[in-house]
């Protein structure tokens, strides 16, 4: 070889391994974008970590037949109930990173970890957020023959009687039981927890008057607050819902408190960006649709939507809130 045939030699090899990034890097945008504009080209499981009829069901069932329609591919709603969601996320988490496999978000995703051991999951490194569907509020009700009737009135008889009003829940972790909670480490009251198996012994007891006051789902608590059974003070979102803008929010009264419970998509880590852009697209064009939010808004929710950033902050918001929460009640018990 020529003194002249090495030297190229050498600048063609230093030309390609310059190039050689770039040129994988090239390679990746047909395949990621042809990923896409293929997406879905199967069924598609939508997996719903608890039983069919609870309103975590329902949202995922009317966007999932949305979905299918416009798609035309099957978008499988998958009930995989038990430990609080967990055994369905943990599924999720496992499964492909391909856009096939979605999971139903909701508070319950953020809380569980808190109070359950042996949590197979990260939920914020092993899932990918796609969009925050509805906010869906809870309600602060206190019986019809408690001599309150607003959020800084139930306070300052909290505060005349420390430790003898009780508030239901329906178990540690609960949104019920995060909402009560949260309202004590806010505005420094002591309540007394009393647990029921079901909201609707919950609910019974508020009506009876044997619990001073509970945090239900607005949708399950407004035919008893329509009949005048029981009083309701707050939701407890930031804002006043569109949906029933008459009940005035906590943060009305105690700045900062804002418990909404949420219904969103999650995918396992690693989904395609461009699959999660397409999933979001898709499904904020169904929020948008006046029929879906009707319906949805017909179960007490409030139509949200937007990029997949809302929902991670939401989820942080969550965390961070359970993680106030969870410290308030160790040191309470005298635990570390």
């Amino acid at each position: 070889m020529t003194m002249h045939q090495s030297s190229v030699s050498r600048f063609a090899y230093a030309l390609l391994r310059t190039l050689a990034p770039m040129i994988a890097a090239l390679a990746l945008i047909p395949a990621n974008s042809a990923h896409a504009q293929a997406y879905p080209s199967k069924p598609i499981r939508y997996v719903v970590g608890f039983t069919s009829g609870t309103a975590t069901d329902l949202v995922a069932r009317l966007v999932a037949q949305r979905l299918s329609e416009r798609w035309g591919q099957q978008v499988v709603v998958d009930n995989r109930v038990g430990a609080s969601g967990t055994i369905g996320a943990g599924l999720v988490a496992r499964s492909a990173p391909d856009g096939y496999t979605l999971y139903m978000a909701s508070s319950t995703m953020v809380v569980s970890p808190y109070f359950m051991s042996g949590v197979s999951y990260d939920v914020f490194k092993d899932f990918s957020p796609v969009v925050l569907m509805v906010g869906l509020p809870m309600v602060l009700i206190v019986p019809a023959q408690l001599p309150v009737n607003s959020v800084s009135e139930l306070i300052a008889l909290a505060k005349a009687k420390p430790g003898q009003l009780n508030y239901a829940d329906t178990g540690r972790g609960t949104s019920s039981n995060i909402s009560a909670e949260l309202l004590s480490a806010l505005t420094g009251i002591v309540l007394t927890e009393v647990s029921f198996k079901s909201t609707v012994d919950a609910l019974s007891a508020v009506v009876r008057g044997d619990v001073a006051l509970y945090y239900p789902n607005l949708a399950g608590a407004m035919p008893l607050i329509k009949q005048g059974r029981v009083k309701a003070l707050a939701l407890t979102t930031a804002k006043r819902s569109t949906a029933v803008p008459e009940i005035s929010s906590m943060a009305e009264t105690v700045p900062g408190f804002d418990a909404m419970s949420f219904y969103g998509i999650v995918v396992p880590a690693g989904t395609p960006k461009e699959v999660i852009k397409k999933l979001n697209a898709e499904v904020n064009s169904i929020l948008a649709e006046p029929d879906m939010r009707k319906r949805l808004q017909d179960v007490g929710g409030d139509v949200v939507g937007g990029a997949p950033e809302v929902l991670a902050a939401r989820m942080k918001a969550e965390r961070d809130q359970v993680s106030q929460v969870v410290k308030r009640i160790q040191t309470r018990e005298g635990k570390k």
